[in-house]
Protein backbone atom coordinates (compact mmCIF):
# COMPACT_ATOMS: atom_id res chain seq x y z
CA UNK A 1 0.00 0.00 0.00
CA UNK A 2 2.81 2.41 0.96
CA UNK A 3 4.74 1.65 -2.25
CA UNK A 4 1.59 2.24 -4.30
CA UNK A 5 1.03 5.59 -2.62
CA UNK A 6 4.64 6.62 -3.28
CA UNK A 7 4.31 5.58 -6.93
CA UNK A 8 1.10 7.65 -7.24
CA UNK A 9 2.83 10.70 -5.78
CA UNK A 10 5.78 10.31 -8.17
CA UNK A 11 3.43 9.92 -11.12
CA UNK A 12 1.54 13.05 -10.09
CA UNK A 13 4.81 14.98 -9.88
CA UNK A 14 5.83 13.80 -13.36
CA UNK A 15 2.48 14.95 -14.74
CA UNK A 16 3.01 18.33 -13.12
CA UNK A 17 6.37 18.65 -14.87
CA UNK A 18 5.32 17.53 -18.33
CA UNK A 19 1.80 18.95 -18.48
CA UNK A 20 0.97 22.58 -19.11
CA UNK A 21 -2.40 23.81 -17.87
CA UNK A 22 -4.25 25.71 -20.58
CA UNK A 23 -7.38 27.50 -19.44
CA UNK A 24 -9.41 29.20 -22.17
CA UNK A 25 -12.36 31.44 -21.47
CA UNK A 26 -12.30 33.70 -24.48
CA UNK A 27 -15.56 32.85 -26.23
CA UNK A 28 -18.44 34.95 -24.92
CA UNK A 29 -22.11 35.30 -25.74
CA UNK A 30 -23.78 38.69 -25.94
CA UNK A 31 -25.99 39.20 -22.89
CA UNK A 32 -26.12 37.50 -19.50
CA UNK A 33 -29.52 35.83 -20.04
CA UNK A 34 -31.88 35.00 -22.89
CA UNK A 35 -35.48 36.25 -23.01
CA UNK A 36 -37.42 34.12 -25.50
CA UNK A 37 -40.81 35.69 -26.34
CA UNK A 38 -43.35 32.90 -26.74
CA UNK A 39 -44.92 34.54 -29.80
CA UNK A 40 -41.59 34.46 -31.68
CA UNK A 41 -40.47 31.47 -33.72
CA UNK A 42 -36.78 31.96 -33.04
CA UNK A 43 -34.17 33.98 -31.17
CA UNK A 44 -30.77 34.99 -32.52
CA UNK A 45 -27.73 34.44 -30.30
CA UNK A 46 -24.40 36.17 -30.88
CA UNK A 47 -21.06 34.60 -29.96
CA UNK A 48 -17.62 36.18 -30.31
CA UNK A 49 -14.03 35.01 -29.94
CA UNK A 50 -11.79 37.71 -28.47
CA UNK A 51 -8.61 35.63 -28.39
CA UNK A 52 -5.81 34.93 -30.85
CA UNK A 53 -6.72 31.24 -30.98
CA UNK A 54 -9.50 29.40 -32.84
CA UNK A 55 -12.18 27.54 -30.89
CA UNK A 56 -14.86 24.97 -31.46
CA UNK A 57 -18.11 25.88 -29.69
CA UNK A 58 -20.88 23.43 -28.78
CA UNK A 59 -24.31 24.63 -27.60
CA UNK A 60 -27.17 22.78 -25.87
CA UNK A 61 -30.06 23.44 -23.44
CA UNK A 62 -31.42 21.63 -20.41
CA UNK A 63 -34.26 21.95 -17.92
CA UNK A 64 -32.14 22.43 -14.81
CA UNK A 65 -29.47 19.74 -14.62
CA UNK A 66 -26.17 21.59 -14.34
CA UNK A 67 -24.36 18.34 -15.20
CA UNK A 68 -26.17 18.00 -18.51
CA UNK A 69 -24.31 17.20 -21.71
CA UNK A 70 -25.25 17.54 -25.39
CA UNK A 71 -26.30 13.87 -25.22
CA UNK A 72 -28.65 14.41 -22.26
CA UNK A 73 -30.03 17.80 -23.34
CA UNK A 74 -33.74 17.73 -22.52
CA UNK A 75 -35.05 21.28 -23.09
CA UNK A 76 -37.65 21.84 -25.85
CA UNK A 77 -35.27 23.97 -27.90
CA UNK A 78 -33.04 23.45 -30.91
CA UNK A 79 -29.90 25.42 -31.75
CA UNK A 80 -28.68 25.83 -35.32
CA UNK A 81 -25.79 25.34 -35.69
CA UNK A 82 -25.13 23.32 -32.55
CA UNK A 83 -21.39 23.08 -33.20
CA UNK A 84 -19.33 25.70 -35.00
CA UNK A 85 -15.77 26.96 -35.35
CA UNK A 86 -14.82 30.47 -34.29
CA UNK A 87 -11.66 31.91 -35.81
CA UNK A 88 -9.64 34.44 -33.79
CA UNK A 89 -11.39 37.80 -33.31
CA UNK A 90 -14.51 36.80 -35.20
CA UNK A 91 -18.16 36.30 -34.37
CA UNK A 92 -20.90 33.78 -35.09
CA UNK A 93 -24.68 33.98 -34.87
CA UNK A 94 -26.83 30.97 -34.06
CA UNK A 95 -30.59 30.59 -34.04
CA UNK A 96 -32.54 29.27 -31.09
CA UNK A 97 -35.88 27.58 -31.90
CA UNK A 98 -38.66 26.49 -29.54
CA UNK A 99 -39.76 22.99 -30.56
CA UNK A 100 -42.05 22.14 -27.64
CA UNK A 101 -45.65 21.00 -27.72
CA UNK A 102 -47.04 24.38 -26.63
CA UNK A 103 -48.09 23.06 -23.21
CA UNK A 104 -45.97 25.46 -21.15
CA UNK A 105 -47.90 27.75 -18.75
CA UNK A 106 -49.45 30.82 -20.38
CA UNK A 107 -49.64 32.93 -17.21
CA UNK A 108 -45.98 32.76 -16.17
CA UNK A 109 -42.44 32.33 -17.41
CA UNK A 110 -40.74 28.97 -17.76
CA UNK A 111 -37.00 28.68 -17.18
CA UNK A 112 -34.39 26.66 -19.04
CA UNK A 113 -30.60 26.77 -19.20
CA UNK A 114 -28.31 27.34 -22.17
CA UNK A 115 -24.85 25.79 -22.05
CA UNK A 116 -21.98 26.47 -24.40
CA UNK A 117 -18.64 24.71 -24.24
CA UNK A 118 -15.51 26.18 -25.81
CA UNK A 119 -12.86 23.78 -27.06
CA UNK A 120 -9.48 25.07 -28.29
CA UNK A 121 -8.95 24.02 -31.91
CA UNK A 122 -5.34 22.79 -31.67
CA UNK A 123 -3.12 21.90 -34.59
CA UNK A 124 -1.36 18.53 -34.88
CA UNK A 125 1.89 19.74 -33.30
CA UNK A 126 0.07 21.15 -30.28
CA UNK A 127 -1.99 17.97 -29.89
CA UNK A 128 1.19 15.85 -29.77
CA UNK A 129 2.65 17.91 -26.94
CA UNK A 130 2.04 16.95 -23.32
CA UNK A 131 -0.64 19.45 -22.36
CA UNK A 132 -3.62 19.33 -20.06
CA UNK A 133 -6.46 21.20 -21.75
CA UNK A 134 -9.25 22.38 -19.47
CA UNK A 135 -12.52 22.86 -21.32
CA UNK A 136 -14.67 25.79 -20.22
CA UNK A 137 -18.46 25.57 -20.05
CA UNK A 138 -20.68 28.61 -19.63
CA UNK A 139 -24.29 28.42 -18.42
CA UNK A 140 -27.00 31.06 -18.83
CA UNK A 141 -30.68 31.27 -17.94
CA UNK A 142 -33.29 31.17 -20.70
CA UNK A 143 -36.68 32.64 -19.80
CA UNK A 144 -39.55 31.52 -22.03
CA UNK A 145 -41.94 34.47 -21.70
CA UNK A 146 -45.60 34.23 -22.79
CA UNK A 147 -47.20 37.39 -24.10
CA UNK A 148 -50.29 36.57 -22.03
CA UNK A 149 -48.67 37.40 -18.66
CA UNK A 150 -50.97 40.07 -17.25
CA UNK A 151 -48.33 42.16 -15.46
CA UNK A 152 -45.55 44.20 -16.97
CA UNK A 153 -42.04 43.02 -16.17
CA UNK A 154 -41.06 46.59 -15.23
CA UNK A 155 -43.57 46.46 -12.37
CA UNK A 156 -42.09 43.30 -10.84
CA UNK A 157 -40.18 45.02 -7.98
CA UNK A 158 -43.19 46.91 -6.66
CA UNK A 159 -45.26 43.72 -6.62
CA UNK A 160 -42.87 41.83 -4.32
CA UNK A 161 -43.65 41.78 -0.61
CA UNK A 162 -42.21 40.24 2.53
CA UNK A 163 -43.07 39.21 6.06
CA UNK A 164 -41.29 37.89 9.14
CA UNK A 165 -42.13 34.47 10.52
CA UNK A 166 -41.25 33.04 13.90
CA UNK A 167 -41.01 29.41 14.97
CA UNK A 168 -39.08 27.33 17.48
CA UNK A 169 -35.95 27.47 15.31
CA UNK A 170 -35.81 31.26 15.08
CA UNK A 171 -36.83 34.07 12.74
CA UNK A 172 -37.47 33.65 9.03
CA UNK A 173 -37.87 36.13 6.18
CA UNK A 174 -40.38 35.20 3.51
CA UNK A 175 -40.52 37.02 0.17
CA UNK A 176 -43.54 36.49 -2.08
CA UNK A 177 -43.54 37.00 -5.84
CA UNK A 178 -47.17 37.21 -7.06
CA UNK A 179 -46.21 38.03 -10.66
CA UNK A 180 -45.70 35.80 -13.66
CA UNK A 181 -41.96 36.61 -13.88
CA UNK A 182 -38.90 35.17 -12.17
CA UNK A 183 -37.43 37.51 -9.55
CA UNK A 184 -33.66 37.11 -9.79
CA UNK A 185 -32.34 38.35 -6.44
CA UNK A 186 -28.62 38.74 -5.82
CA UNK A 187 -28.68 40.46 -2.44
CA UNK A 188 -31.08 41.20 0.40
CA UNK A 189 -30.50 43.38 3.46
CA UNK A 190 -32.91 43.62 6.36
CA UNK A 191 -32.75 46.73 8.49
CA UNK A 192 -33.99 46.17 12.03
CA UNK A 193 -34.18 49.48 13.88
CA UNK A 194 -30.59 50.75 13.46
CA UNK A 195 -29.03 47.37 12.62
CA UNK A 196 -28.50 45.94 9.12
CA UNK A 197 -28.59 42.18 8.57
CA UNK A 198 -27.29 40.73 5.31
CA UNK A 199 -29.29 37.67 4.31
CA UNK A 200 -27.25 34.76 2.99
CA UNK A 201 -28.10 32.02 0.51
CA UNK A 202 -30.85 33.94 -1.25
CA UNK A 203 -32.27 32.38 -4.38
CA UNK A 204 -34.29 33.27 -7.42
CA UNK A 205 -38.03 33.37 -6.70
CA UNK A 206 -40.23 31.58 -9.21
CA UNK A 207 -43.45 33.18 -10.51
CA UNK A 208 -46.45 33.07 -8.18
CA UNK A 209 -44.46 31.56 -5.32
CA UNK A 210 -42.55 32.38 -2.15
CA UNK A 211 -39.11 31.69 -0.73
CA UNK A 212 -38.00 32.03 2.86
CA UNK A 213 -34.61 32.25 4.50
CA UNK A 214 -33.66 31.86 8.12
CA UNK A 215 -32.08 34.89 9.77
CA UNK A 216 -28.88 34.56 11.76
CA UNK A 217 -30.51 36.06 14.84
CA UNK A 218 -34.03 36.33 16.28
CA UNK A 219 -35.94 39.49 15.36
CA UNK A 220 -38.42 41.02 17.83
CA UNK A 221 -41.90 41.15 16.36
CA UNK A 222 -42.28 44.76 17.52
CA UNK A 223 -39.10 45.95 15.75
CA UNK A 224 -39.26 48.47 12.92
CA UNK A 225 -38.02 46.64 9.82
CA UNK A 226 -37.21 47.54 6.23
CA UNK A 227 -36.04 45.27 3.41
CA UNK A 228 -33.79 46.27 0.54
CA UNK A 229 -33.07 43.85 -2.31
CA UNK A 230 -30.94 43.84 -5.44
CA UNK A 231 -32.60 42.51 -8.60
CA UNK A 232 -31.13 41.67 -12.00
CA UNK A 233 -33.24 42.92 -14.91
CA UNK A 234 -33.61 41.59 -18.46
CA UNK A 235 -30.40 43.29 -19.54
CA UNK A 236 -28.23 41.97 -16.72
CA UNK A 237 -28.19 45.28 -14.83
CA UNK A 238 -28.39 45.39 -11.02
CA UNK A 239 -30.96 47.64 -9.32
CA UNK A 240 -31.82 48.14 -5.66
CA UNK A 241 -35.38 48.36 -4.39
CA UNK A 242 -37.13 48.72 -1.06
CA UNK A 243 -39.75 45.99 -0.68
CA UNK A 244 -43.02 46.62 1.14
CA UNK A 245 -44.22 44.42 4.01
CA UNK A 246 -47.01 41.99 3.29
CA UNK A 247 -50.39 43.57 4.14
Amino acid sequence: MIMAQKFGIKLLCLCSVFCTNLVYANVIMTGTRVIFPAEKKEKTLQFSNNSDLPFLVQVWLDQGDDRSTPETADAPFMVNPQVFRLSPHTGQTTRLFYIGDGQLPKDRESIFYLNFKQIPAMDQITMEENKLVLLVKNRLKVFYRPKTITEKVENLPEQLNFKLQQDQTGSWLQITNPTGYYANLTQATLQVDEQKINIKDITMIAPKSSEKWQLKQPIPTQAAIQLQITLVNDYGAFHQYNIRPQP
